[in-house]
């Protein structure tokens, strides 16, 4: 009868689980050899990171739109591999101006995605790079072999002391729709991955949000949401760098470039 009760509790524990959504490791993955991504941002509030973004430009950080930052506490460190601990390769910077995408709507988790204008330049270097924009902007085919990094929560429930990657797979969308049916619509605007080796689970978490998703060398999507953390057959969800957004990035970047 225990068991059963155990059961039970456990599965609607399953049902109520809230979406991996809201800045917030990488599950299943492995330390990356340092400062082998260097266009990886991480986004702090009180030396702790509850983000991760791309460096595009010198002055420039893509994101994701639903990180609820407090603007007065937030600083993003270039050139981490410790994030939250002084390294002589960092470069640290407070956020001058925010853009998220005007259509972002937090319900429906569409358009997520933001651009932080940085309050200096960043002096390039082995340590920082720029990740280019994707030049094409077609739909990535499930199969597609993928990277993502970040500093966020790992399977232990604790957020990583280091740059953390793991490899995925895209999903198509129409399996990915069937496991979110119930909690949201997935879109053309939005790519779906799952850990490449079935037994071995891996994700992003909360912490990686923001954080660039990289398929077949290219810049194709940023972490957004997911439901739960490394759960099986369960896809987390990107939003994927359209023409659309691509155009949005060049021209916010055009109108706010310091003259």
């Amino acid at each position: 009868m225990t068991s059963h009760l155990l059961a039970l509790l456990f599965s609607l524990i399953a049902v109520i689980l809230p979406l991996r959504y809201g800045c917030t490791d990488i599950i299943g993955g492995h330390v990356v050899r340092p400062h082998s991504w260097p266009f990886m941002a991480a986004i702090q509030t009180r030396n702790s990171t509850v983000c991760g973004g791309a460096l595009v430009e010198k002055q420039w950080v893509l994101t994701a739109a639903h990180c609820k930052l407090n603007k007065s506490e937030v600083r993003v460190v270039l050139g981490a591999h410790q994030a939250s601990i002084a390294e002589k390769e960092q470069q640290i910077f407070k956020v001058m101006c925010y853009f998220p995408n005007p259509q972002f709507a937090r319900s429906s988790k569409e358009n997520d995605i933001m651009l932080l204008k940085l309050n200096g330049i960043a002096k390039l270097n082995k340590y920082v790079q720029l990740l280019p924009l994707p030049d094409s902007c077609e739909d990535i085919k499930p199969g597609t072999t993928c990277k993502v990094a970040g500093w966020g929560v790992r399977s232990s429930g604790k957020p990583s002391k280091y740059l953390r990657k793991t490899t995925l797979k895209i999903v198509g969308r129409e399996s990915c729709k069937s496991k979110y049916e119930n909690y949201t619509k997935i879109t053309g605007n939005m790519l779906c991955a799952v850990g490449k080796n079935r037994f071995l689970k891996g994700d992003a978490c909360q912490g990686d949000s923001g954080g660039p998703l990289i398929c077949d060398d290219r810049y194709s999507g940023i972490v957004s949401f997911g439901k739960g953390c490394g759960r099986r057959d369960v896809p987390g969800v990107y939003t994927r760098l359209t023409e659309k957004y691509i155009d949005w990035i060049k021209k916010i970047i055009s109108l706010h470039r310091d003259p």
